[in-house]
């Protein structure tokens, strides 16, 4: 099956799920030609998923990272999830062919909280770097700000098996591991033309169904001060970490550049006066971005 080069997808294709599987409907004039009219429809297996799900991030690169009209709402969520899985090591084609509720159930668990040190574990020291990171790179948002969020959750204590040795890390060393992959991610995305929008973005987006919520320049400032936060912890303090986190600064203030001086932060105190409990308010004040 061959679609036509330069043809326009919008009202050209439909993608949805149906049994857990995607349905691809395309208009027959894209196949067979102008006389052919109405739409084909194939369900999408495991040996062309990858593919498909290669088409869609593109789509929406192209699109600036918005929802495209021809993916319905269930298909680009089911998107998410299987690219999600694939920037953390996971075969993606074997998860599709376990089915629907599979995929989900994996997905929940490893955005629910206390995953981030088991998640950077595979992105840093998984033998298979160029993978993941082909598909971080072209990760859109609605993937990647989950994969933020997780990776800057509350560090805990966990342990990898591995053959049959089993290594254990403490909750300092989740912390480390999580901010390795954080600052890995962003070096990855960093040479890309788009890197910065791909950046805001997902950083708008940190939250467990990667939505983009209204008054996206205040979740922006609000979601970045807390990546900064779990960054600006110096685990293993005056050693090579510290490069480490600094290159982090490094590559935010670059991918930031358009909307970091547009947010302001303020001490405020809440609670009794005789025991008040410091907060950090943030605010926004630049160009409407919603």
């Amino acid at each position: 099956m061959v679609v036509a080069a330069g043809a326009s997808f919008s009202g050209n294709l439909m993608l949805r799920v149906h049994n857990g599987r995607f349905l691809l409907s395309i208009k027959g004039s894209l196949v067979w030609g102008a006389g052919l009219k109405g739409y084909m429809t194939f369900e999408v297996g495991y040996e062309s998923v990858v593919a498909l799900l290669e088409l869609v991030r593109q789509e929406m690169a192209a699109n600036r990272y918005q929802d495209l009209d021809w993916v319905d709402g269930e298909a680009l969520a089911y998107v998410r999830d299987l690219s999600f899985l694939g920037a953390i090591g996971v075969d993606v084609a074997f998860v599709y062919v376990r089915g629907y509720a599979v995929v989900k159930e994996i997905y929940g668990r490893l955005t629910d909280g206390g995953r981030g040190g088991q998640i950077a574990y595979t992105l840093v020291r998984d033998k298979n770097q160029r993978v993941m990171e082909d598909w971080v790179l072209k990760l859109q948002p609605q993937a990647f700000g989950p994969l933020l969020m997780a990776l800057s959750s509350s560090p805990k204590a966990f342990s990898i098996k591995e053959d049959q040795d089993v290594q254990s890390f403490s909750q300092d060393q989740a912390h480390l591991l999580q901010q390795q992959a954080i600052e890995k991610c962003l070096r990855w995305i960093s040479s890309k033309s788009d890197a910065y929008r791909q950046f805001e973005e997902a950083v708008i987006c940190m939250n467990r169904d990667g939505v983009r919520p209204p008054q996206a320049g205040i979740t922006y400032c609000e979601n970045k001060m807390r990546l900064d936060l779990f960054m600006n912890e110096r685990i293993l303090a005056f050693t090579a970490y510290d490069n480490m986190r600094s290159q982090y600064r490094e590559r935010v203030r670059e991918l930031g550049r358009r909307l970091n001086n547009h947010c302001t932060y303020s001490k405020v105190f809440k609670g009794p006066a005789f025991v008040p409990i410091e907060e950090v308010k943030a605010a926004y004040k630049g160009p409407n971005i919603d």
